[in-house]
């Protein structure tokens, strides 16, 4: 996830996107390795069927979903 996040970051920075687009690489870069965490533990849980504490998943739908709205 560290490096995930990272090339998101970098793809920003360097590509033309859209808001819509790169708003879940934004949250992931700001979020940090706090964040990377609670999604390595949601991914996870998802797969050995177990509920996670936080979803980060719900997080960046939730923003992304908004951006599209602007």
């Amino acid at each position: 996830m560290p490096l995930l996040a990272q090339m998101g970051a970098w793809g920003r920075r360097f590509t033309p996107v859209t808001r819509e687009l790169s708003i879940r690489a934004q949250l992931l870069e700001e979020g940090g390795p706090e964040m990377w965490e609670a999604f390595m533990a949601e991914l996870r849980s998802l797969h050995l069927g177990a509920a996670p504490p936080r979803s980060v998943i719900a997080e960046l739908t939730e923003a992304y979903l908004a951006a599209l709205a602007e």
